[in-house]
């Protein structure tokens, strides 16, 4: 083929509220009703949060001025029609969804990249994520084998959260499923009392993924903002020790993790310490729990959703791994590269070799999430990149 099959492995997508409020139970819908009214708490809960806006006014006005954002705004957060046009202008296939689409948009209860942001009734939360799911499972079939949509579960409870997980996989539209990266008060990730969910998962080849978002609140105090910027990110990576050194991989090998929007190059450096840590006499005891060094769980089970890939993650790849990097353009969001993925792939992706550049932009995300690549190669024919435009 002489186009590029990408699959953007981060994008984002949700319902407008008066849609969202059909997927809750009616048994909630008064408490959606009233979370919904309650505009100056969440107001205030996002002053709280990082203590002024994360995108200046400045950069709002100079996307919203992008050719592309100023014919259809973020309609596509919501617009399956509209989301097909603008993915394909951009030159995209396939693609995974994550919640968090736009300000038009909302997730049930707060529920997606910050659940457990602030304090609700647990029960609130699980319905969030219960009523997000059943509409991401029509969104994604609005567009048969070209959304693979990443599910919500709360953890209060690990058998409810294996009955969703399952629901899930029942549906076949879903690429996996997003680890809060809080547990509001749960235990975290190594307690054996998510043994359940890692053995369901890794039966049923649904990915567990974690995302940037999450954070503890920072209050609005002097420097909130560049405090939550430089943590975010972190936040995002605990799960991978917590499961590495747990021996998560080691009893389920078939188990896979993707680390989405959190950067790339820092996983040589986190893993070279593990390994460091691994290898020291004076922690001989932790090589009598796990028979493998920490990269080679990394090397077995992880992925990273390359969000923002950038040149210095281009020329580090072979110490990543080529096989382990999923590129997403986070469309429709500020931060990714719509409306100008073709030109930034040219730019990131100069001098690699093509072969490389295709398990990077699609392979490995078909891969991953079982997309049909020959199915979609009718897709890439008509609107993926040149490949003597990208790479060489």
């Amino acid at each position: 083929m002489d186009r590029y099959l990408l699959i953007s492995a981060d994008c984002h997508a949700g319902p407008r509220a008066e849609v969202a409020r059909g997927y809750v139970d009616p048994r909630h819908r008064g408490a959606f009703d009233a979370w919904l009214a309650d505009e100056k708490g969440m107001a205030r809960r996002r002053a709280e949060h990082t203590g002024e806006a994360i995108y200046g006014d400045e950069a709002l006005a100079d996307f919203a001025a992008e050719d592309g954002v100023a014919h259809g705004g973020m309609d596509g957060a919501w617009d399956s029609k509209r989301r097909l046009e603008e993915l394909e202008a951009d030159g995209i296939a396939a693609e995974v969804i994550f919640p968090g689409g736009s300000i038009q948009t909302v997730s049930p209860f707060g529920s997606g990249l910050m659940t457990y942001q602030y304090p609700q009734d647990a029960a609130l939360w699980a319905e969030g994520c219960r009523a997000y799911n059943r509409w991401l499972a029509d969104f994604c079939a609005e567009a048969p084998g070209r959304r693979a949509g990443v599910g919500l579960v709360a953890v209060e409870d690990v058998g409810s959260a294996v009955a969703e997980v399952r629901w899930l996989r029942e549906h076949g539209v879903f690429g996996g499923i997003a680890l809060p990266n809080d547990t509001n008060g749960q235990p975290f990730y190594n307690h054996p009392r998510y043994e359940p969910l890692w053995a369901t998962c890794a039966e049923l080849a649904m990915p567990v993924h974690t995302h940037s978002g999450w954070t503890p609140n920072y209050g609005n105090h002097p420097g909130s903002l560049g405090i939550f910027l430089q943590e975010v990110s972190w936040w995002a990576h605990r799960a991978l020790w917590f499961l590495i050194w747990s021996g998560v991989f080691e009893r389920h090998a078939a188990l896979r993790l993707v680390m989405t929007e959190q950067g790339s190059n820092w996983i040589v450096a986190a893993m070279a310490e593990m390994d460091r840590n691994y290898a020291m006499p004076m922690f001989r005891q932790l090589r009598r729990k796990l028979p493998r060094k920490p990269s080679e769980y990394y090397r077995q089970s992880c992925f990273l959703g390359a969000s923002f890939l950038d040149e210095n993650a281009a020329a580090a790849r072979h110490e990543i791994g080529v096989e382990k990097l999923l590129w997403g353009s986070d469309y429709p969001h500020i931060e990714g590269t719509w409306p100008h993925t073709k030109q930034r792939l040219q730019e990131v992706f100069a001098g690699v070799p093509r072969e490389e550049v295709a398990r990077m932009l699609g392979g490995n995300a078909a891969a991953v999430y079982g997309f049909d690549a020959a199915a979609l190669a009718g897709v890439a024919a008509r609107v993926g990149p040149p490949r003597d435009s990208i790479g060489a």
